[in-house]
């Protein structure tokens, strides 16, 4: 149960929840202290120890402030819709230069605005995903499931 007194000093802030958000808690692993910032809690219910859901506007200086991303050491912004994550990316940058802000861009011509809003790495599990797609699709079939071999 979390102190609602006590400040919060997430490792990780991650402002937006969506189709991104329970495989980025996955990854993380459980080793790691979190705070999410999403517009609708609702759907993020969690029964986790490590995570904390805040209910507020991720682009909010105030609604940081409140989640600890001045002590955190990592941001991740994914709020599944790039104009939402390029107000979040600006406002974390504002309030914690110094700490690294990664960004999930919703659509591919977006990379480069969203690095342009102070971004240290922008990421599109889109563009990813459809390379690993076509990469495997055009595989021939001996190469995809023959055994790797050792001389």
């Amino acid at each position: 149960m979390v102190d609602p007194d006590a400040p919060l000093t997430p490792d990780v802030l991650i402002l937006g929840t969506g189709d991104l958000t329970t495989p980025i808690l996955n990854a993380l692993d459980g080793d790691h202290d979190v705070v999410i910032v999403t517009t609708d809690a609702g759907d993020w219910t969690l029964d986790r120890d490590e995570v904390t859901v805040l209910t507020g506007d991720p682009g909010d200086d105030r609604m940081l402030s409140a989640a600890g991303v001045e002590s955190c050491k990592v941001v991740i912004v994914a709020t599944e819709t790039d104009r939402f994550d390029a107000l979040a990316i600006l406002s974390a940058r504002d309030l914690a230069p110094d700490t690294r802000v990664v960004a999930a861009a919703t659509n591919d011509e977006n990379v480069a605005k969203l690095e342009r809003a102070g971004a240290d790495a922008v990421i599109s599990p889109a563009s990813i995903g459809t390379r690993i797609l076509v990469d495997s699709a055009l595989k021939k079939r001996s190469e995809a499931s023959a055994p790797e071999r050792s001389e």
